[in-house]
Order: C-alpha cells, then structure tokens, then sequence
C-alpha cells in the first residue's frame, strides 16, 4: 500500500478510494438468512465428529487388544515350557543322584558301557 501511494497517480488512488466507498453493505437479515442457509447444522458436525472419534478408538482399542491377547497366550506358552523343562530337570537330578549313590544301578550302567568290573575277572 506504501508503494501505490508514492508511485500511483492520484487520480487512481482516489478512484481506489471511492470504489471501496461505494460498496455497499447487504442488510444483516439477509446475510444472516445465507449464512443459515449455507451452514451445516451444529448437530450434524458433532455427529461427524463423534463418529470420527469413536472409529478413531474403536481401531486403537482393537489393535492393543489383539497385541494383548496374543502376549496372552504366548505367555501361557511359555509357562507351560518352563513348567516341562523343570520336571525334566528334576528327573535328570534324581538320575544322577541314583547313578552316585545305588551301586546296583552303577553295575548296570557300567555293564550297559562294557566296563569289566574288577571282581568279574
């Protein structure tokens, strides 16, 4: 605006001034009516709105339910691993105690390998 007031001509700086003078300004009942007219109902964007807004949790609430449910059963998996490896663990300790300390069981053992014992020979 700066620039046009030192470079225009008056003449069109006033004709710029007079044209803005002459719009003229519609009554407010009739803006009021158009703008009434052109505007959504107030419920109608809430609706949408809430609608996005649900879908929007609906699909996050889904995919951690379902992220949960399968850390669920993996869990319930794993334990049940655990609880096998633990029962396996304990018979191979007895075992081992057995092979230590049952001389009838180190015979056999010893036999089963081909170890001559020395009272046989």
């Amino acid at each position: 605006m700066a620039a046009s007031t030192y470079w225009d001509s008056p003449t069109s700086t006033k004709a710029r001034r007079t044209t803005s003078r002459r719009r003229t300004r519609q009554p407010a009942a009739k803006t009021a009516a158009r703008a009434e007219k052109r505007a959504t109902p107030f419920w109608l964007a809430a609706v949408i709105f809430t609608a996005i807004f649900g879908m929007l949790l609906i699909s996050i609430n889904y995919r951690a339910f379902t992220e949960m449910r399968s850390e669920a059963t993996q869990n319930t998996q794993l334990q049940t691993r655990v609880q096998s490896l633990t029962d396996e663990n304990l018979q191979l300790q007895e075992e081992i105690h057995s092979l230590k300390t049952d001389p009838t069981r180190i015979e056999r053992e010893a036999r089963r390998v081909g170890v001559s014992l020395e009272a046989e020979r």
